[in-house]
């Protein structure tokens, strides 16, 4: 049985967390469960636990969200090697009024450093990741687990 930490608890995977640029989301795009996974930059919010991306609604990420209100998902960040840590989080993923999250859109723009996918484009959406399941790696104490709670 794994430990479950939360992440207000962990400094150290939060740091992780708000350096990290970027996280892999795997999507189906058609209803026989085909999948499609695409790196993605990324913003967060701590409490609850929410990753949030900017991309274009002419993807295949996208494909399912103009049919169906929310998609199930799974999230992936760290992957590179030499990462302190490897966070893998299954749940939802679900396109979100871009008007109601102003605060997170000039996170996600100021971590970005520019604004290539801007929101005022009309073929772009603001997507929202809440998840269900989370587990993480901790590199530095030897490839420990720990599930991560979630609120």
């Amino acid at each position: 049985m794994l430990s479950t930490v939360k992440l207000s608890d962990h400094q150290q995977l939060r740091s992780f967390l708000q350096a990290e640029k970027t996280a892999t989301l795997a999507v189906p795009i058609d209803d026989t469960g085909t999948i499609h996974a695409a790196s993605l930059l990324f913003v967060h919010k701590e409490d609850p636990l929410r990753i949030y991306f900017i991309t274009g609604k002419l993807t295949e990420k996208y494909t399912l969200l103009h049919s169906k209100d929310s998609i199930p998902a799974a999230l992936v960040i760290g992957t590179e090697k030499g990462t302190p840590f490897t966070l893998q989080l299954r749940g939802s993923v679900q396109a979100v009024n871009p008007t109601t999250h102003t605060a997170i859109i000039d996170k996600y723009y100021q971590k970005r450093g520019n604004r290539g996918d801007d929101l005022a484009d009309a073929t772009n959406s603001l997507l929202v990741f809440t998840p269900q399941w989370g587990r993480f790696t901790d590199y530095a104490k030897g490839y420990d687990q720990f599930m991560l709670a979630l609120n």
